[in-house]
């Protein structure tokens, strides 16, 4: 070996281990079953955030604007399949956000309303990283359903125990399950703002290499209730026919994880701050 391969092999070593290291660095997440409406799953790194991807229910037009970038979405007909492999790259993080949409209709996004909601688990390499919401596994007891017992289905369709198809009553155009996939455990600050840019809920956690939900500083203070559809500004809406108005909302959030600040606008606005679940790939 000559002595310039000899310097250049020294120079790069470090190099080619690194980018090894990172290329085995690999994840998956996979979701099968009902899904009404979206998983939209979004890159960040400090610099900016991408749609990876996206299916989306009522979404006529094919294209979904993030960010100012349009993105092609692919339709979902209340029912997914999906399993993909992703890979960190350097200071990266994931995010998978579950939507209830009605894009076609083109409500505006600060009226908030409810109407119906379900998903099944999501999964993060075969462990539940979002749970189930639905009402033919009695998720959320007690929580009020898009119709009741003595109210005309919408359509004629029954689940696999011959129980009527139904929904949870939760807002429109909302995230309302969040995920977040770290490359590495350690931690971790989550603060969740308003439209207003005014800080509603911060998260001082330690993310492990099980998912988890966790909890926010004011949950842990008993201000807010910790049930899982607890809205913005401590709501619980448990009456179908007399609904309380809440159009308050989170936009985006700013985590700061490893010496770096991550800032991520919602795909859609979220409301229920009880439901973001993280976890780490590597110890």
């Amino acid at each position: 070996m000559n002595r310039r391969y000899f310097l250049k092999s020294v120079l790069f070593a470090p190099l080619l281990i690194n980018a090894k290291i990172l290329n085995k660095i690999n994840f998956n997440i996979t979701m099968y079953g009902d899904l009404d409406d979206d998983l939209i799953i979004i890159k960040s790194t400090p610099e900016r955030n991408i749609i990876t991807d996206i299916h989306q229910m009522h979404n006529n037009k094919g294209k979904f604007n993030y960010e100012g970038q349009l993105y092609n979405i692919e339709h979902c007909a209340g029912f997914i399949e999906f399993k993909k492999d992703f890979k960190f790259i350097e200071n990266e993080l994931y995010v998978v956000c579950l939507a209830n949409e009605r894009e076609d209709a083109e409500y505006p996004i600060d009226k908030r309303f409810r109407t119906h909601y379900k998903n099944e688990k999501v999964h993060f390499n075969d462990k539940i990283f979002l749970k189930a919401l639905m009402p033919e596994y009695n998720s959320v007891p007690g929580y009020p359903l898009w119709f009741n017992e003595d109210d005309i289905p919408r359509f004629n369709r029954t689940d696999e125990k011959g129980n009527t198809y139904n929904y949870y009553n939760l807002h429109e155009n909302t995230v309302v399950q969040t995920g977040i996939v770290f490359p590495k455990v350690g931690d971790v600050q989550i603060m969740l703002f308003n439209s207003k840019n005014e800080l509603k809920y911060t998260f001082n956690e330690i993310i492990e290499t099980e998912p988890k939900y966790i909890k926010s500083n004011e949950l842990k203070a008993n201000l807010i209730n910790p049930h899982p559809f607890t809205e913005v500004n401590n709501i619980l809406n448990l009456d179908v026919n007399n609904q309380i108005e809440n159009n308050e909302y989170l936009t985006h959030m700013l985590i700061s994880y490893k010496d770096k600040l991550y800032n991520i606008k919602f795909p859609y606005p979220a409301m229920y701050p009880n439901l973001f679940s993280v976890v780490a790939l590597k110890n």
